[in-house]
C-alpha cells in the first residue's frame, strides 16, 4: 500500500540545499518544452542550474539558447552529458518512445531521472525497472497547479519512488515548486495525479454547467462567481481558473482559451482514470460521463483549446 508524506519547501530548505546542488546535481537536461515544461525549465535556469534542453520544436530551442541554455540535437547526446534528466511529455507512448534502449544505455551511471509527465502508473514502473538495470535512479513526479503555478514556481509535486532518491531530487524540485508529497513506491505519484485530475475534469465540467445556467437566467458572471467562491460550491476551477472570459485576469479563458491545459490532455487523463477504475473493478459513472463530454467537445474542434473552454461548449449546447 502506498504511504504519503508531505514536505513544505521553505527558505530553510533553500539555504541548506544551495550546497547540495553543486555537489550532487549541477547539470540538468530537460525534455518537453510545452506549456508546462517551458515554464518549469525557465525556473530552473533562474535558480542557477546549468540546463540543456531538447524538444522537437526548433523555435523553442532557439529561444532557450538565446537565454543561455545549451541545446541538444538528440536525446542520446542530452542524457550523456547531464546529472539529472527531467521529462515533461504529453503521453505514455511518446515517453516510452523517447527512452529507447539506446538512449537508456547512454546515461551516465548514478544519474537521476525525474519524470513529470502524466501517464499510467504502470509506465512509471516499467521505466524504473529499465533504468535500474543501468544503475540510474528514477522517480515519477507529476505536478499540479497548472500554468499559473508553473510560471510562479509554486507547483505541487506528487512523487513516487525510493524516498532516498526523492531526497536527492528535492533541490531540483524546489526550484520549480513549493510542496512535494512522497506518495509511496514507483508509480504512486501517477496514481495520485490521475485521481486529482479526475476530480479536476469533473469539477470543471460541473462548474461550467452551473455557470451556464446562471448566465442564461440573467446573472452577472462575476457576481455569480463571487457567490460560488464564498459558498459550498467553491473550487479551484472557479476561484483560480475561472472558465468565463473576463471574470479573472491572466487565465486562459480571458485569453481566448490559449496557452493552458489543452482539452485533449484532460481527456487523456480522464481516459487513464477510467481505465484504472475498470482495472480495479470500479464503475466510475461520473468519470465516464465526464470523459464522454470532453471527448465530444474535442471532436467538435476544441481539442487544442484550454480545457476550461468546456464552458463555451456547454453554453452552446444549452441554446
Amino acid at each position: 500500500m502506498f504511504m504519503l508524506r508531505k514536505i513544505r519547501l521553505n527558505t530553510h530548505h533553500a539555504r541548506f540545499f544551495s550546497t547540495e546542488v553543486s555537489q550532487k546535481i549541477a547539470r540538468i537536461g530537460f525534455v518537453g518544452l510545452g506549456n508546462m515544461g517551458f515554464r518549469m525549465c525557465k525556473n530552473l535556469m533562474k535558480k542557477g542550474f546549468d540546463v540543456t534542453v531538447y524538444d522537437k520544436n526548433q523555435e523553442i530551442l532557439k529561444q532557450f539558447e538565446k537565454e543561455g541554455a545549451s541545446c541538444a540535437n538528440d536525446a542520446k547526446k542530452l542524457v550523456s552529458n547531464v546529472d539529472c534528466v527531467i521529462t515533461m511529455i504529453p503521453n505514455g507512448p511518446d515517453l516510452m518512445s523517447l527512452y529507447t534502449p539506446e538512449v537508456i544505455s547512454s546515461f551516465k551511471p548514478r544519474s537521476l531521472v525525474i519524470d513529470s509527465s502524466t501517464v499510467e502508473h504502470t509506465v512509471a514502473q516499467d521505466l524504473e525497472a529499465k533504468f535500474k538495470s543501468v544503475n540510474v535512479s528514477f522517480i515519477d513526479a507529476p505536478v499540479s497547479g497548472g500554468i499559473l503555478a508553473a510560471e510562479k514556481g509554486t507547483l505541487t509535486f506528487m512523487v513516487g519512488g525510493d524516498e532516498k532518491v526523492m531526497n536527492r531530487a528535492e533541490p531540483v524540485l524546489k526550484a520549480m515548486g513549493t510542496t512535494l508529497y512522497h506518495c509511496g513506491g514507483t508509480g504512486s505519484g501517477q496514481v495520485a495525479k490521475v485521481c486529482n485530475n479526475l476530480i479536476l475534469g469533473i469539477s470543471m465540467a460541473g462548474l461550467c454547467e452551473a455557470l451556464a445556467i446562471g448566465v442564461a437566467l440573467g446573472l452577472d458572471p462575476k457576481i455569480l462567481t463571487k457567490v460560488i467562491n464564498s459558498s459550498s460550491g467553491q473550487c479551484w476551477s472557479s476561484s483560480i481558473y475561472n472558465p468565463i472570459p473576463g471574470v479573472l485576469p491572466n487565465v486562459p479563458s480571458s485569453n481566448g482559451y490559449k496557452a493552458g491545459f489543452a482539452a485533449q490532455m484532460i481527456l487523456k487523463d480522464l481516459g487513464i482514470a477510467n481505465k484504472a477504475g475498470k482495472n480495479v473493478g470500479l464503475a466510475l459513472e461520473i468519470g465516464k460521463k465526464t470523459f464522454e463530454m470532453y471527448d465530444a467537445m474535442c471532436k467538435s474542434g476544441l481539442n487544442e483549446k484550454d480545457f476550461s473552454v468546456i464552458y463555451e461548449y456547454v453554453s452552446q449546447k444549452q441554446k
